[in-house]
């Protein structure tokens, strides 16, 4: 070989060669290793660099300095031939030795890459077992190592109702039945399929703009009214059948926004300056509280026995108990508030609001009292753990009707992102934190399980169920997110037999009004 051909050739094949070399040693050690080449990553590394020196090696010998004339001058032409060949045959055989090693390399890589894109979990194997071991703590996202109860299916979708940014009001858990209030009516559907079991459709030109919390004795509220105009049309419906017991048409300003509630027989409204309480089965009125000058309903909600009201008096405001039934009052207690409030009535038994007023310097908490109105904590809305959400335009948080759950306080909170990423737990003994989950995404519902565990939606679809008492993962259900329906902001999640049922209360990108995962 002269040196004319020889040169370019070795230098190509040497450069390649180191090339390739370096970016399989890369490739191997961080990709596959993530750190100092071990086990997979340390024999790819290896094979790579054992071929890049056969490869320098073949190139050597390739281009190693032809012989001179002069020393071939007196050499006949078998010898000429002779040594011709056997310099060939040097040179063939370190490239069939690098081409050996590059080919066992590759392999090994193949076969390193392969495992490692299916082995999973090497970080919690290096760290000695992360969560698999202990399980996860209470702030910690459960990983793939948490209980899994299957991968649920989609079992049935409704359609999108209505134009963009169309909300609907609430909805109803109903045991094998979901009722959604939708902006044209309320629709129940069949928990298993999807059905329309029943349906009591708003009027033309008519939209939902009300409904009760939960349902009593079978039967609830719901409230439509004409655009622009109150709130003013008030029904109540047997939840077994969809049938309407009564219908009543409000005066004034029609019906204080999200202030309506059943408890046991008795439908309380606050509506047009005065509580109402009307029979759950007739409509007949039993009994009316008149707002007192200067003060107006701010919420309430109601059980069987007692009434919660909450008053704006001028600068201040007020919490009121009333027997459901006669309306009496029972007791009334003085909110630390000197500005105009909104509020929320969390619970009813044990008593719990929500406060926020329109001073900054002033309560922005959820309270809690004792049967006989006595204070006995506060949990600021906003704190260590975050922004907290509560219900309707209570606080800076995201819309969420907070649990209570075996004397605990258990909402979401935004702490490390402007979305809710944490589920939160207090004590309503003393207002102190009880337990965190943290979640790596967006948690956006928040419903309780039959069985008393805390359920919440992910971001993802993903449903985790928490440990109510330690806010440890009990169980993780991840459906296959090639197949799932889109999520709109603020969705409800309802706990159905066999599942759960996600409700899209706001259309934003026609995405489905309800579906099921099962």
């Amino acid at each position: 070989m002269t040196p004319g051909h020889g040169g370019p050739t070795t230098a190509v094949a040497t450069l390649s060669g180191a090339a390739f070399g370096a970016a399989a040693v890369v490739l191997g050690a961080g990709v596959v290793a993530a750190d100092w080449p071990e086990g997979w990553a340390a024999v790819v590394c290896a094979l790579v660099l054992t071929a890049v020196g056969v490869t320098v090696r073949a190139a050597g010998g390739r281009t190693a300095p032809a012989p001179s004339p002069a020393s071939d001058s007196g050499a006949g032409l078998g010898k000429t031939t002779g040594t011709a060949s056997g310099t060939a045959a040097r040179g063939r055989s370190p490239l069939v030795a690098a081409v050996v090693a590059w080919a066992v390399a590759a392999v090994a890589m193949l076969a390193g890459g392969i495992w490692a894109a299916t082995s999973g979990g090497d970080e919690d194997e290096r760290n000695g077992g992360g969560t698999a071991k202990g399980g996860p703590t209470a702030s910690a996202k459960p990983t793939a190592s948490a209980s899994l109860d299957g991968r649920p299916a989609v079992a049935w979708t409704v359609p999108a109702v209505g134009q963009k940014y169309d909300t609907g009001v609430g909805s109803w858990a109903l045991g094998s039945t979901v009722a959604q209030g939708r902006i044209d009516g309320l629709f129940a559907y069949d928990a298993a399929d999807g059905s329309v079991r029943w349906s009591v459709p708003a009027p033309t030109r008519e939209a939902l703009c009300g409904i009760t919390p939960d349902t009593e004795e079978g039967i609830g509220l719901v409230a439509h009214g004409r655009h622009d105009k109150p709130c003013a049309t008030l029904l109540a419906v047997r939840t077994s059948d969809g049938k309407v017991m009564w219908q009543r048409k409000l005066g004034g300003k029609g019906l204080v926004e999200d202030a309506l509630a059943v408890g046991g027989t008795t439908a309380v409204t606050a509506e047009d300056g005065a509580v109402r309480a009307r029979s759950t089965e007739s409509g007949e009125q039993r009994w009316q509280r008149k707002a007192p000058k200067g003060c107006e309903p701010l919420a309430l909600d109601a059980d069987a026995t007692r009434t919660l009201l909450v008053e704006q008096c001028g600068k201040g405001a007020r919490l009121l108990a009333l027997d459901t039934r006669t309306g009496a009052q029972r007791w009334t207690r003085d909110l630390p508030v000197e500005s105009p409030s909104t509020a929320s009535v969390v619970s009813v038994s044990p008593v719990v609001v929500a406060v926020d007023e329109a001073d900054a310097r002033g309560t922005h908490a959820f309270l809690g009292f004792d049967d006989k109105g006595t204070a006995t904590v506060s949990v600021p809305l906003s704190g260590s753990e975050g922004v907290l959400s509560a219900a309707g335009e209570v606080g800076d948080g995201r819309t969420v009707r907070p649990l209570v759950l075996d004397g605990l306080l258990i909402t979401f909170a935004e702490h490390e992102s402007m979305v809710p990423d944490r589920v939160v737990a207090y004590s309503l003994k003393d207002g102190r934190k009880a337990w965190v989950h943290d979640d790596d995404g967006q948690t956006m519902a928040l419903a309780a399980e039959p069985d008393g565990r805390v359920a919440y939606l992910g971001y993802d679809a993903s449903v985790t169920l928490l440990d109510p008492a330690t806010g440890k993962t009990a169980t993780v259900l991840e459906p296959d997110p090639a197949k799932l329906p889109a999520i709109s902001v603020e969705p409800e999640l309802l706990a159905v037999p066999g599942g759960h049922v996600v409700l899209n209360r706001i259309n934003m990108r026609a995405e489905p009004a309800a579906y099921a995962l099962r």
